[in-house]
C-alpha cells in the first residue's frame, strides 16, 4: 500500500523532499543577512521572500541590463539593498561576457560543452567594477552579522571565495553554485571545492540539485550550502 501510494505521488507530480532547503538552512543558525553574490535580476532573493525569509538582503551583480531589472524588485522592499559590482580575488575591473540568456554571464570563457548550452552564447562584453568581499564588508560593517553567503557567478566562485580574506571565518554559512560537468575554462574542480570548504571549517549542511543535462539523466549543477562547523 505505502508503494502504491508513493507511485500515486510521483506520477501527480509531487517528490519526497529529504534534504533541507535553503530557509531551513539559514533559520537554523540564526542568520540576519543574505549577501547574494551573483544575484542577476533578483530571482535567488525573490524566492526567499517566497520562502517566508524577511531579514535583510544585500545583492551584488556586475550586469548593467540585470541590474535595472534588479532594481525593480529592491525598489519594493525596503530590507533589500544592492550594489552594480561583480566579486572577486582582486579589486579593479574586469570584463564580463554577457551571454543571450544572461543569467550564465561570466568572467570566464565558456568551454565547449558550455557553448552548446542553450542560450549561453556571448553577445556583448561589459566593463564591470570589481570588489574583493573582505574589503566591502570592513568598509560596511552593518552587513557583518550572521551572514549567509550564496554564491552564483558561473565558474568564477572559487574567485569570489579567495576575496573573502580573514572574513572568511565570519560567515555564518555558504551556499556555492557547484558544478558536476564544468561549462567554463579554469572552473574550480567540484571536488577539490569540498576539500577547500572542508579545510577552511565548513561542513555540508544542504545540497540541492539546480540544473540536468537535458536527455542524459545527469546532474549538471548543485547548489552546495556549507555551515560553519562552529557556527
Amino acid at each position: 500500500m505505502r508503494r502504491l501510494i508513493r507511485k500515486m505521488i510521483r506520477n501527480a507530480g509531487f517528490n519526497r523532499r529529504i534534504a533541507p532547503n535553503f530557509l531551513e538552512v539559514i533559520q537554523a543558525n540564526k542568520v540576519d543577512i543574505v549577501l547574494d553574490v551573483g544575484a542577476n535580476d533578483g530571482g535567488y532573493g525573490r524566492e526567499l521572500r517566497d520562502s517566508g525569509y524577511m531579514g535583510r538582503i544585500h545583492s551584488f551583480e556586475p550586469n548593467p541590463a540585470a541590474f535595472q531589472r534588479l532594481n525593480a524588485s529592491m525598489a519594493r522592499d525596503s530590507n533589500w539593498s544592492g550594489v552594480q559590482y561583480g566579486v572577486g580575488d582582486a579589486p579593479g575591473l574586469l570584463s564580463l561576457n554577457v551571454s543571450e540568456a544572461d543569467v550564465f554571464s561570466s568572467f570566464k570563457t565558456l568551454n565547449s560543452f558550455g557553448q552548446d548550452s542553450s542560450n549561453a552564447r556571448v553577445v556583448d562584453t561589459v566593463e564591470a567594477k570589481i570588489v574583493r568581499l573582505d574589503d566591502y564588508l570592513k568598509d560596511n560593517p552593518e552587513l557583518q552579522g550572521r551572514p549567509y553567503l550564496k554564491i552564483d557567478t558561473q565558474g568564477f566562485e572559487r574567485e569570489v571565495l579567495e576575496g573573502l580574506g580573514d572574513m572568511f571565518g565570519k560567515m555564518v554559512a555558504i551556499q556555492v553554485e557547484t558544478s558536476l560537468i564544468d561549462s567554463y575554462v579554469g572552473e574550480a574542480d567540484w571536488i577539490e571545492s569540498l576539500i577547500y570548504m572542508r579545510d577552511r571549517g565548513f561542513e555540508v549542511a544542504t545540497m540541492i540539485c539546480n540544473s540536468t543535462v537535458p536527455n542524459r539523466a545527469r546532474v549538471r549543477e548543485f547548489d552546495i550550502v556549507y555551515v560553519r562547523s562552529d557556527a
